[in-house]
């Protein structure tokens, strides 16, 4: 009895279950206007305007592996007004796929993807040839003057120009993946070859493809049809099935329907063209067929009895590097595997037909189960490890800048000798050197990486600048008098620093002593400076100060001196009597004395005048000799206290 699966988009796979054994349907979906018309055959396209129909495979092909498909394919007998044609196509776009009607014959639009276009129709704008053709094109591309024409366009048919016969016309196509060679045989003559490898240069490193055909009509019809036999693919040469369990063999399209099978033993049928084989033991089968272009053909499948075996190959490191590490899981089985992958909670992370891999975001143990046909199983479990260890960054400085330091280093304290560094200031990357010197203040910025995990750490760190400079407060100071010979500097105060010290220079004058203190003693007029330094930042400042005497700063008592001749005559000049210095005779010396006493006597002896502190004797006598006593106390530097007498001549001349 022969099954035949048919799909229509969307629908899943199935078995279906014969006197105990399972029977594997190769499917085959349906899209658009594509409608099964029974024995094998598709129709594609009815014969009516822009029709537009797609028939893919249901398993995917293996491009790391040859494939020789042969099938039958019928154009239409509408030559003169017919059209568009049938392309057999390698994709990777879903059984759902279907491109654009008219010239593009379904198959205009397909990304990702090689055609083999079977053209009915001249469309004089993609540089078609007047006769029937074949060509090899790549991306949904059918124009042939483009860079994804392949191979050809060449005449259909090594007999005709005309394929639009109404004729069932056999094809067979081709793919050797040592050589990359994919080849076109019509009516079993050679017709075109293209060479690329399909894998890297058309499928991004994808191997396994979906296949099938499509057509279309415009404004010209045509019935177009393909033939694929239920077992058009093969097993390939090896299969691996085990103890006690069966497969599906298959050989490729038979011109007759006839086939052998040897040996016999552990086959149900040896003259089926999918034979069940049950070997208890490895077994070499042989097929011989004749293919639909009258070929013999000899083929031999290894059935491998064997126990299900798994093993997950080793798996990276997660890390910040690799945040997702994918485990694959390997069996002795070629296909049909099903996985189930989980954590050590149980929970199931991927699970599927052929699902060998698994991704993993967290370290911990995991499990992949395998199941064969519902007739193998076996487990195997493994650890990803995990490391995120990171140097943990924080950048500092063993100082500010201030005016007695100009630079600092910057360095980790949390320095390890395996980490990565770098530094950057305001945003902007500056070095990758584990310590960095800089004059600069503000804001750094420090990234540590562990090279093994790639796991980072980020701090920042102010560098503080302090030149704050000492504030000097300085007033006005006493002057210096022939009382007070010297000042003790007053009022002087050093603020915006709690610690400082201060360095008096006299610019002119003298100090006494204190020129390192705040109390300096002066003990000359003159102009002194200070500067006060910083004990935290070492800033300094500097201020002036000006030490002034009066005019009695300069009496020296020692020159005190009373005069013996005045001469009042109205000139303003030595009109009366005081004492003076010799060296400043015009000094106002008498605002110095405290005690003063002068007695006036005449040449008799008799008292004729008295003058108190502070005023200067006017004599009112005429000329002649007198007599003075003077008692009196005077305090300039030094103390003098005397009583002395002696003559005083008063002349008007």
């Amino acid at each position: 009895m022969k099954f035949l699966c048919l799909f229509r988009p969307l629908l899943v796979f199935f078995t279906l279950s014969l006197l105990g054994q399972k029977l594997y349907c190769q499917t085959y979906f349906l899209n658009g206007d594509a409608s099964f018309l029974g024995d094998d055959c598709y129709q594609l396209t009815p014969s009516f305007n822009f029709a537009n129909g797609t028939v893919w495979y249901g398993d995917q092909l293996n491009l790391n592996e040859p494939f020789d498909i042969q099938f039958r394919m019928n154009l239409g007998f509408n030559d003169g007004n017919g059209a568009d044609g049938i392309c057999f196509v390698l994709h990777t776009l879903g059984t759902s796929a279907i491109g654009e009607d008219g010239g593009g014959m379904g198959y205009l639009g397909f990304n990702t993807s090689l055609g083999i276009e079977f053209d009915t129709y001249q469309n004089g704008q993609y540089g078609d040839p007047f006769e029937d053709h074949i060509a090899i094109q790549q991306n949904g591309d059918i124009n042939h003057n483009g860079s994804n024409n392949i191979a050809g366009p060449v005449q259909m048919s090594p007999f005709s120009a005309n394929t639009e016969d109404g004729d069932y016309h056999t094809v067979q196509i081709t793919w050797n993946p040592q050589t990359q060679a994919i080849r076109v045989f019509f009516d079993c003559v050679f017709r075109a070859q293209g060479n690329v490898d399909l894998i890297n240069d058309i499928f991004n490193g994808q191997n396994l493809v979906y296949w099938g055909f499509t057509a279309a009509t415009g404004g010209e019809v045509n019935d177009q049809i393909v033939c694929l036999q239920e077992n058009i693919l093969s097993v390939g040469e090896s299969v691996t099935i085990c103890s006690g369990s069966s497969t599906i063999l298959s050989a490729g399209a038979s011109l007759d329907g006839s086939y052998q099978w040897t040996p016999a033993e552990g086959l149900n049928d040896p003259t089926s063209a999918t034979p069940t084989a049950s070997p208890s033991v490895n077994t070499t089968y042989t097929v011989t067929y004749t293919d639909l272009c009258g070929e013999d053909q000899l083929a031999e499948v290894d059935v491998v009895v064997d126990d299900l075996e798994v093993e997950v190959l080793n798996t990276d490191v997660l890390n910040c590097f690799n945040s997702t590490v994918s485990a694959s899981a390997q069996t002795n089985f070629d296909n049909g595997i099903e996985y189930t992958w989980t954590n050590s909670n149980g929970t199931v992370l991927n699970q599927g037909l052929g699902v060998e891999n698994v991704n993993i975001v967290l370290p911990g143990l995991y499990f992949v189960s395998v199941n064969y046909n519902d007739e193998c199983f076996a487990s195997d479990e493994f650890n990803v490890l995990g490391n995120f260890t990171t140097y943990p960054a924080l950048p500092t400085a063993d100082s500010v800048l201030n005016c007695n330091v100009s630079s600092v280093v910057l360095y980790n304290a949390l320095v390890n000798d395996a980490a990565n560094y770098e530094w950057s200031f305001d945003n902007t990357f500056i070095s990758n050197q584990p310590n960095i010197e800089t004059s600069t203040p503000g804001l750094y910025s420090l990234i540590t990486t562990n090279p093994e995990s790639g796991c980072t750490d980020l701090e920042t760190f102010t560098l503080e600048q302090d030149i704050q400079v000492p504030f000097i407060v300085l007033p006005p100071q006493d002057t210096l008098n022939c009382q007070r010979r010297q000042i003790v500097l007053s009022n002087f105060n050093v603020t915006n620093t709690d610690q400082y010290e201060v360095n008096w220079t006299a610019l002119t004058g003298a100090i006494s002593s204190g020129s390192t203190t705040n109390s300096p003693i002066f003990t000359q007029p003159g102009l002194y400076q200070v500067v006060a330094t910083s004990l935290i930042n070492g800033c300094t400042n500097s201020a002036n100060v000006e030490i002034v005497a009066d005019e009695y700063f300069f009496v020296n008592l020692d020159e005190l001196s009373f005069p013996n001749i005045i001469t009042p005559n109205g000139d303003s000049k030595n009109e009366g009597w005081r004492p003076f210095i010799k060296s400043t005779p015009d000094l106002p010396i008498m605002d110095l004395f405290t005690v003063y006493n002068l007695s006036v006597f005449n040449r008799w002896g008799s008292l004729i005048d008295e003058v108190k502190r502070g005023q200067t004797w006017q004599p009112e006598f005429s000329d002649g000799t007198y007599y003075y006593i003077l008692e009196f106390d005077i305090t300039c530097e030094k103390n003098r206290r005397e009583k002395v007498s002696g003559e005083i001549t008063i002349t008007t001349e």
